[in-house]
Order: C-alpha cells, then sequence, then structure tokens
C-alpha cells in the first residue's frame, strides 16, 4: 500500500470513476501528507485565490517521473513544497485540511492523466488503497520507544525500507545505526543489510 499518511488513515469516500475521481482520506495518527511518488511539484496554492469554498481548495499537483501521470493531493490546511521542487517518497508535502469545497478535514486524492480533469485514474488499483470504507494501516512508523519500523515493507533493501519511511539511507547513517544495534565494524555487507532489515520489519530496529 502507498498512501499519503503514515500509520492509520480513514477511507471516507471511495472512487467511482466520473463521478469521484479520488478517494477522500482522512489522517488518525498524523494530518502529515506525504508525496507517493518521485516526480516535480507543477502546482501549488488555491484553486481559486478569491473563494476559498471552491474546488480543491488549497492543493498540490506532481507530475510523476517518466509519466504522464499528475498526482493531486487536495483541500490541504498547509503546503511545505514549492512549484518546480522535486519530491520523493515519504516526503512530507502538506498537511491535512478542509479548504475548498469541504465539508470536514481530509486529503482527496487522486491520479489524472495529463492532468486534466476527467482523465482520472483508479487512484485505488495503483496505490493499492481499498476501495472500500474503513480504517487501514500503512504499516509504516516511527515507534515510541526509540525504535522504527516497516512491518509492510515485502523488499529485500534497507536501503529502500528505510526511504519509505523517510529515514535517512545513506551509507554513512546506515553505519551509524547498525552500530546502535550491536552491528559493529559495519561495511554493508549482506548479512549485515538483512540483520538491519529484519529487525526493521519486527520494529526492534533503534534508531
Amino acid at each position: 500500500m502507498n498512501s499519503p499518511y503514515y500509520m492509520k488513515f480513514r477511507v471516507t469516500q471511495t472512487y467511482k470513476k466520473g463521478v469521484h475521481d479520488g478517494l477522500d482520506l482522512v489522517g488518525i495518527d498524523s494530518k502529515d501528507i506525504h508525496s507517493t511518488i518521485r516526480g516535480t511539484v507543477i502546482f501549488t496554492g488555491w484553486e481559486n485565490i478569491n473563494n476559498p469554498k471552491q474546488g480543491f481548495g488549497k492543493f498540490i499537483k506532481i507530475k510523476k517521473d517518466n509519466s504522464d501521470d499528475v498526482y493531486y493531493f487536495g483541500h490541504l490546511s498547509e503546503i511545505y513544497v514549492k512549484e518546480g521542487d522535486r519530491v520523493y517518497i515519504t516526503q512530507v508535502i502538506g498537511k491535512e485540511g478542509t479548504t475548498g469545497n469541504s465539508t470536514g478535514s481530509h486529503c482527496h486524492y487522486c491520479i489524472r492523466k495529463d492532468g486534466i480533469r476527467g482523465n482520472d485514474l483508479n487512484v485505488s488499483a495503483i496505490s493499492g488503497i481499498p476501495n472500500r470504507l474503513g480504517v487501514y494501516d500503512d504499516g509504516y512508523r516511527e515507534s515510541n520507544n526509540g525504535y522504527l519500523e516497516n512491518s509492510s515493507y515485502k523488499g529485500n533493501s534497507i536501503v529502500d525500507a528505510l526511504k519509505q519511511i523517510g529515514v535517512d539511507s545513506s551509507f554513512e547513517h546506515r553505519k551509524k545505526i547498525a552500530e546502535r544495534n550491536n552491528i559493529y565494524n559495519y561495511t554493508g555487507t549482506a548479512t549485515q543489510n538483512t540483520k538491519l532489515l529484519n529487525l526493521l520489519k519486527q520494529g526492534k530496529l533503534k534508531k
């Protein structure tokens, strides 16, 4: 699952092609909105600066790398990026809100081919977020007891697993994490990385 939220969130309105072009999501554990793709910010701001209740209100558009797909994050209360910025997966780009045509705090998350209204893509199928009402957990979290966890990661790369939860994955930082987890003389061997990854999946990797 690749959602704009860490940890628990609620789907309050489903994707209905041509009727409702995205998912309405409400953060439970956090209101931070994270980029779900690598790409370039092509718009930030109000849909209509003269009418704060119109459309998406404050929103962000990001064009995915090597694609014509444009990702929308609408109804935000705060925006932390600007047009032209390069963004990566898990980067915090804004905060959930209730600007625009909204009756309560949420994020409207949708994908449009070429950024054209009416050319909506099935955001549920692409993201893995269930297209049904309910509470879900993307599995990314930093626990309150000083440990890191990414229980949903299914791959074999500690670098990618750390990137998914917004943690510095550089060799130097991994070396520091390794030492905190009693892995000394870290050189990035497969055995060392596997041990780090297993601890991360179990929620037992010391920060």
